[in-house]
């Protein structure tokens, strides 16, 4: 039974980074002081399935919808150590696929991660594949089965 409730709350942390990380990744905003990057912001709710995911929206250069599927974490302190896949559809229907790896500060409900843009399915968005991706956001507090809510940035650069 605690292990069953450590690894729901894990997997729950987890969601909530990806889905942070991938709406953040979704939403690029490109900077002219800054060429090359593309800035995101995301919001993302958890959803209490038989494996959670996160699911929300991205805004900035690149708009749409993301999803953060979690793989199994660990838990070392009070830090989720985390990493997931994440699929963002614009709104004219792209869909851009990715990963990230990151931790989640189980006290300050904090997270960070990094990874990178794998497919994309436009040759138009085709610049975006092997780009870097930074994320980084904040969550309501975990609860497992009840409303969680995340919300970031995510960065891409080139590598």
């Amino acid at each position: 039974m605690k292990k069953t409730r450590r690894l729901v709350f894990a997997a729950l942390v987890t969601w909530m980074f990806v889905l942070t990380c991938t709406l953040s990744t979704l939403v690029v905003k490109a900077h002219d002081d800054e060429p090359g990057r593309l800035f995101c912001t995301f919001e993302a709710d958890v959803v209490w399935a038989s494996t959670p995911y996160w699911i929300g929206t991205v805004s900035g250069d690149i708009s749409g919808s993301i999803i953060l599927m979690e793989n199994p974490a660990t838990f070392p302190g009070t830090t989720e150590h985390f990493d997931e896949s994440l699929t963002i559809t614009t709104t004219d229907g792209v869909v851009i696929k990715g990963y990230d790896l990151g931790v989640y500060n189980l006290n300050t409900f904090k997270f960070r991660a990094n990874g990178g843009i794998t497919e994309v399915s436009s040759p138009a968005w085709e610049y975006l594949v092997g780009c870097d991706l930074h994320m980084s956001g904040t969550t309501t507090p975990l609860v497992i089965g009840g409303d969680v809510h995340g919300s970031g940035t995510i960065m891409l650069m080139a590598p």
